[in-house]
């Protein structure tokens, strides 16, 4: 750590950096796409608007933390392009410490790969869901019962109830995603898109899945029986989308946060497939830019004045 900081509960550098993104106010626009690989926001932020286009240049932040923003403007609007890694908690720092250094209304959108459980949903084909819950292990039952805080039977998964997408920029996102993939859905492994079904985010990429590590004990054999059974109509499994819709609807006014999410199936539990290099290099390309089609229509309410900002136009 080489910056002096203050605020223990919110800590914050001199300059009014957040800690773990780097980024002050003025560094993030309110239409942010996020995702999880570096390389995929660098691919996607090839599509902003060069530096005379939209007079001022692209905004790029390393943070110490492992995250990547990106800002500039497509079609003349302000963006920014995020790489946050994987995980709920990498989900929380980037929306929390997002909301931090903004102001107005922020439409975010989720662009990420996920699984599939669902035959709906094989290989190559790009879930946009309508909600999402969540699957904790429940760290209680993995506890030593002698230490065990709980007096009765415990359960080792919690399943949550329902958090619900924007409904508005979800509709926006389908259609723009089965206009750009109708040329190319049913070539090289490219599915269509299946809307309107849920997301299942997990804690972990194995436990709280459903798969199977003889090396811990994880009592998962039937977490994905009892999320199906609790919801069954859901599409996807991954560990980011379901934590970002909670957490927008936990956003307290007068900033709310609007948030939807696209996920490439690159492994379907169904059939125990996976997506193919070649069909990631097609299909990647034309869903970024079918996101960031989808935010340039999204009305953002009370939306931050260019002046004094990183796509503030300098000539």
């Amino acid at each position: 750590m080489k910056e002096t900081l203050s605020n223990a509960n919110f800590p914050r550098d001199s300059e009014g950096r957040v800690y773990h993104l780097g980024i002050r106010h003025g560094e993030v626009a309110n239409r942010i796409l996020t995702v999880g690989d570096h390389a995929r926001a660098k691919a996607i932020a090839r599509w902003l608007d060069t530096e005379d286009e939209a007079g001022a240049p692209v905004f790029v932040n390393h943070s110490h933390r492992g995250f990547l923003t990106i800002t500039g403007r497509y079609k003349g609007i302000p963006v920014t392009i995020m790489a946050i890694g994987m995980g709920n908690c990498m989900m929380d720092f980037f929306v929390r410490e997002t909301r931090a250094v903004t102001t107005g209304t922020l439409a975010i959108i989720r662009f990420g790969s996920c699984g599939s459980l669902s035959a709906n949903a094989p290989a190559g084909t790009v879930v946009v869901p309508r909600g999402g819950y969540c699957i904790r292990k429940n760290l209680e039952y993995f506890v030593k019962e002698e230490n065990r805080l709980s007096k009765g039977p415990v359960e080792p998964y919690l399943i949550s109830g329902v958090f619900d997408a924007d409904k508005e920029i979800s509709q926006i996102l389908v259609q723009e995603l089965e206009t750009a993939m109708a040329p190319i859905t049913g070539k090289h492994g490219v599915g269509g898109v299946v809307a309107n079904g849920l997301n299942a985010d997990g804690c972990s990429f194995y436990s709280s899945q459903g798969r199977k590590d003889p090396a811990f004990w994880d009592d998962n054999e039937n977490v994905i029986q009892q999320s199906m059974e609790a919801h069954p109509d859901t599409v996807s499994l991954e560990m980011e989308t379901s934590m970002l819709f909670h957490l927008a609807e936990c956003a307290r006014e007068p900033n709310p946060i609007r948030a939807a999410g696209c996920m490439q199936v690159f492994a379907d539990r169904v059939s125990n497939g996976f997506i193919h290099p070649d069909t990631v290099a097609i299909l990647e390309p034309t869903v970024g830019k079918s996101v960031l089609e989808t935010l340039i229509k999204v009305q953002v309410d009370n939306e931050m004045s260019a002046e004094g900002t990183v796509w503030e136009k300098k000539k």
